[in-house]
């Protein structure tokens, strides 16, 4: 538990410093123009991902106990805690969740803001790599790869059945029928 929403919140907080570089680098680079430090000139897109990397957990926090009675707490009172010894433990835990995603979230947007902002006060979106990774890249070759083949053979099944159908039609002419009309089995 503590591993994923840290992990979620490094996420959310990344790809929120990273989106609003990219929308409001003329404002980033106004602030740093007019002599403000890296620091101050992107303290509002600092404060927005942080917002947004800390809402979940801050909205779990907010009904534990009174809307959701989580594992931990559950688990305790079925092995005989009491219930402030169980209630104590969960707020212990969500305590320790909400503390080191937190932590994690800051530390992920000031050194993607130290990347992204060098020390002469330039923006530098050439560092941001939009690409995707090789293993995304990997996996769409290989899907286009076999999609490729599934058309292939498709192609190849309909141009049998073309075939197939020329040759009937070859059939019935020979059998002196000009119309190209099958002659009756039984008749």
């Amino acid at each position: 538990m503590l591993c994923g929403g840290t992990i979620s919140g490094m996420v959310v907080a990344l790809s929120s410093v990273l989106k609003e570089v990219v929308e409001n680098k003329d404002k980033v680079e106004t602030y740093l123009s007019f002599g403000a430090s890296r620091f101050e000139a992107c303290k509002p897109i600092a404060t927005e991902a942080l917002r947004l990397a800390l809402l979940p957990t801050i909205n779990q926090m907010s009904v534990i106990g009174l809307i959701s009675i989580p594992g931990m707490m559950t688990g305790a009172l079925l092995g005989g805690s009491s219930l402030e010894q169980a209630a104590k433990l969960q707020m212990i835990i969500m305590f320790m969740i909400n503390a080191s995603t937190a932590l994690a979230a800051i530390v992920a947007t000031v050194l993607a803001l130290l990347v992204i902002v060098d020390g002469e006060g330039r923006l530098r979106l050439d560092r941001i790599d939009s690409d995707e990774a090789w293993v995304w890249q990997v996996r769409d070759r290989a899907i286009g790869g076999v999609v490729h083949g599934i058309e292939g053979a498709g192609k190849n099944v309909i141009g049998l059945f073309r075939r197939r159908g020329d040759n009937d039609k070859a059939d019935v002419v020979a059998a002196g029928n000009q119309d190209g009309e099958r002659q009756p089995l039984l008749g």
